[in-house]
């Protein structure tokens, strides 16, 4: 049984980890949306900057989340809708393992074994949320290996990282990483509806880059300067 506190129901550690989280992933999508402003050029520059100010939104209303742990909870869901919360954990995590080409190729062996980290740890923490089972200690090395600076790609999201963390960026993990956290958000009864919607936001957002940067070599082009056939 999960261990409880006065959250709702979840333990001390899932609060301050998903808290945690949630703050570091949206400074992390901000900061993307302000680097996609300041270095991307693209024919019709209006868009640039509706995805980067998307960007930047997304990353405010990322970092302001946890204080809905101070409040009171919501209803939780049941049902099929619970079913496919609980499933939406482990898929972002796929789904954004995409961004690069389709199949499960990445910029480099680091960035392929993140991937498959994350996919990992996103279906043991499906499982045990399907047993009622507490994930605290699940959420550490998830927040800690999807944030991690890892990424080479030379994409324009990447330049501001990359000027901080010599070459490497945490942008590949930062949506995915958000929309499980949302996900497990609504599943414990907190700011359920509003949660719901921003997981199907950046799942929206991630096929958007899957397709745009497949077909049309925009909002990037795929993994750019690094490419690795796996």
């Amino acid at each position: 049984m999960v261990n409880t506190n006065n959250n709702g129901g979840l333990e001390t550690t899932e609060v301050r980890t998903i808290t945690i989280g949630l703050i570091l992933s949206g400074f992390a999508i901000l900061i993307t949306g302000v680097s996609y402003l300041s270095n991307m050029t693209f024919t019709y520059q209006w868009l640039v900057w509706v995805i980067g100010i998307a960007f930047v939104m997304v990353g405010l209303i990322t970092m302001e989340w946890p204080r809905a742990f101070k409040g009171s909870t919501g209803g939780l869901p049941d049902g099929r809708f619970k079913q496919l919360l609980i499933i939406a954990i482990p898929l972002a995590f796929i789904v954004s393992s995409q961004v690069c080409g389709l199949g499960f190729k990445a910029c480099n062996m680091v960035c392929h074994l993140t991937n498959i980290s994350l996919i990992i740890l996103g279906i043991i923490t499906a499982m045990r949320l399907t047993k009622g089972k507490a994930i605290g200690k699940i959420l550490i090395p998830m927040v800690v290996i999807a944030l991690l600076p890892h990424c080479v790609c030379g994409a324009p999201i990447n330049t501001i990282w990359h000027s901080w963390f010599g070459g490497y960026s945490p942008t590949c993990e930062m949506m995915p990483l958000a929309a499980s956290l949302f996900a497990i958000m609504s599943l414990r009864g907190f700011r359920t509806t509003f949660s719901v919607v921003l997981v199907v936001v950046l799942f929206a957002v991630m096929l958007f880059i899957i397709i745009g940067s497949t077909l049309f070599g925009f909002p990037w082009q795929g993994c750019v300067n690094y490419p690795m056939n796996m």
